[in-house]
């Protein structure tokens, strides 16, 4: 039975107006209008306007943050190519499994000869073809994680036995942080939707269900062994839950993770890596967006106009019980309160660490936090 999304409201919290207004003053100092002799001391405490938060290697650079405090804040991520999985699918002639208007550029192909190529090609048990020197993967809807004919905002399936095609492309990740040659990334479109856990109980990050498909299944199916050299393995740090104080089990190490409550809201480290400091408004820099096979495979997306496209997504942090996980809706906003850790029509934006030094990346176009906003 398919679990539709249902924002639950974030239980209020007593403190956190003084909270806000305390870290409001700790982060937006006076900008000084001059600086003369009288005021140089003064001038050591401004905080910039705009500044990079880390360090950079080659042309990549870690987070540009413009306004950090500001409810207009804005951050541009440099972004990278490494890694590739399915993304775009090739149809016959027509497409009508996905609103138009939330699909992007290049999410069809309509090529009648590919796709008949792709039908007679030799297919590996695990769905995977090379055709004409590009690898492909198909699947059918009694595969996907959740499937329907006509729920609202999911992908439409009709016939369940039929195959539908993708072709891998280069995975695009935003750059969190850089640290001398080592590289935080952040998937920068969702690529697939996975429940956080198969069933419902009880259960923090280290022992999902959802960590161990990200550090098997998906690792090995987005990266080369060649890759996966370069991909470091990541101390994981689960603190409790910010507003409810849940436990969120031991801390872990892992090649691919999820983003944490503390590392997209309210912290130090998430202004660092771009996302604002508060708790009050939406924000854009956490608003995110699924690709096609994401949503074949049951990713939900938003209706909503200022919000359009967009999809929720899971953090590994637990709820207000271990058996519900934090998630971000489709406007930028933290759920702290948390969904049913079965809830399969969330995307996934996962998380890796690499060695720029041992990477073998190409640069792709920096991102703006302001490009989800309609």
């Amino acid at each position: 039975m398919i679990e539709t999304k249902t924002h639950t409201v974030k239980s209020p919290h007593p403190s956190s107006n003084l909270w806000a207004i305390s870290l409001l003053f700790l982060f937006a100092l006076p900008i000084l209008a001059s600086c003369s002799k009288d005021d140089a001391d003064e001038e050591k405490l401004v905080a910039p306007v705009e500044r990079y938060t880390g360090d950079c290697y080659g042309e990549l650079k870690s987070p540009l943050v413009k306004n950090e405090t500001s409810e207009d804040h804005e951050t541009v991520w440099s972004c990278l190519y490494f890694g590739s999985y399915p993304t775009n699918e090739v149809v016959s002639t027509t497409f009508d499994a996905v609103s138009p208007d939330v699909l992007s550029e290049g999410d069809v192909i309509t090529d009648a000869a590919l796709y008949g190529q792709l039908e007679q090609a030799d297919w590996d048990e695990e769905g995977n073809a090379m055709v004409n020197g590009q690898r492909y993967h198909r699947i059918r809807g009694c595969e996907v994680v959740s499937a329907s004919a006509n729920q609202p905002q999911h992908y439409r399936w009709g016939d369940m036995q039929a195959w539908h095609y993708f072709v891998y492309t280069p995975i695009k990740w935003r750059v969190l942080n850089i640290n001398g040659s080592k590289a935080l990334l952040l998937v920068d479109r969702m690529p697939d939707s996975h429940p956080f856990h198969n069933k419902q109980e009880d259960v923090s990050w280290s022992n999902c269900q959802l960590r161990e498909w990200l550090n098997s299944y998906f690792l090995e199916t987005a990266f080369t062994a060649a890759e996966r050299e370069a991909i470091m393995e990541t101390a994981v740090e689960n603190k409790r839950n910010y507003y409810f104080g849940t436990q969120c089990g031991p801390d872990t190490r892992d090649y691919v993770f999820l983003l944490s409550e503390a590392e997209v809201f309210a912290s130090s480290v998430a202004v660092d890596y771009g996302f604002f400091p508060g708790d009050g408004p939406n924000d854009p820099a956490r608003r995110f967006r699924s690709t096609l096979f994401a949503k074949c495979r049951g990713a939900w997306w938003s209706p909503e106009p200022s919000s359009l496209g967009n999809s929720f997504w899971f953090l590994r942090t637990s709820g207000y019980t271990m058996s519900n996980a934090v998630y971000v809706g489709d406007a930028g906003d933290i759920y702290n309160r948390g969904i049913l850790n079965t809830c399969n029509d969330t995307g996934l934006l996962p998380a890796i660490t690499i060695d720029l030094s041992r990477a073998s990346y190409v640069v792709a176009p920096a991102v703006s936090s302001l490009a989800n906003i309609n």
